[in-house]
């Protein structure tokens, strides 16, 4: 099955502008089963965003009240280059058509709505 380019429009769309970008695709195109896939992804990699930031900043208060505030920053660093190298990979599937599948973030992506 070929996916229409304006599907992958919007499932870059979605995916590209975090909460604005799937709400909007969500809103506008609601029976498109690929803008749906990907409007749940982004909106699933937003949430374990904000979590692993919460997680992130107790861990980060901690190292730094032992001391360990260069740790702090490498766990940080480290924290974000993923969040852009997972967030860079979904730009490229999303423009190829493609249904992927990331561990965490398509786990939170079905537990709030995403149905394949």
């Amino acid at each position: 099955m070929s996916l229409q380019e304006e599907e992958k429009i919007w499932g870059l769309i979605a995916w590209l502008i975090p909460i604005v970008g799937p709400v909007l695709a969500l809103v506008l195109k609601p029976n498109l089963k690929y803008v749906k896939h990907w409007s749940f992804l982004s909106i699933g990699l937003f949430i374990l965003v904000i979590a692993g930031y919460v997680v992130l900043w107790i861990v980060d208060l901690f190292l730094i009240l032992v001391h360990l505030g260069i740790l702090a920053n490498v766990l940080s660093a480290l924290f974000w280059l993923l969040v852009v190298v997972l967030w860079i990979i979904g730009i490229v599937k999303a423009a190829q058509g493609e249904y992927w599948r990331p561990v965490l973030v398509y786990d939170i992506a079905q537990r709030i709505g995403l149905t394949e």
